[in-house]
């Protein structure tokens, strides 16, 4: 098989029409709008804790859960693949995404 001829069969591939899939929502469905969130691990999982409201005293920072997201190693590996292709296309739409310093820099007391 030729180069050309290699080349075009995997441009034949890659033009195959993808799976089409359906989304439906259960009764159970809600939204939730995250501010901030927290990312970790179990020995089994991974975990995404959503914040919305956040409270400062002297002391200390306070932020209220809204939900957390548990995913299979699996699903948290796809979603980070989509999301960087989200954020990726955002970005050449809108300019880069900025994040403050202190969100990048906290430290949760349970950690």
């Amino acid at each position: 098989m030729t180069i050309e001829e290699e080349n075009e069969e995997n441009v034949q591939e890659e033009s195959k029409e993808k799976e089409k899939i359906s989304v439906y929502r259960t009764p159970l469905f809600t939204k939730l709008y995250a501010t901030n969130l927290r990312v970790f691990r179990t020995d089994v999982d991974f975990r995404i804790e959503l914040f919305n409201e956040k409270f400062e005293s002297e002391e200390e920072t306070v932020f209220y859960s809204d939900g957390i997201a548990m995913l299979t190693p699996e699903a948290a590996k796809k979603l980070m693949v989509e999301l960087t292709r989200a954020v990726e296309k955002y970005e050449l739409e809108n300019g880069e995404i900025l994040v403050r310093e202190e969100r990048k820099n906290c430290e949760f007391a349970d950690e």
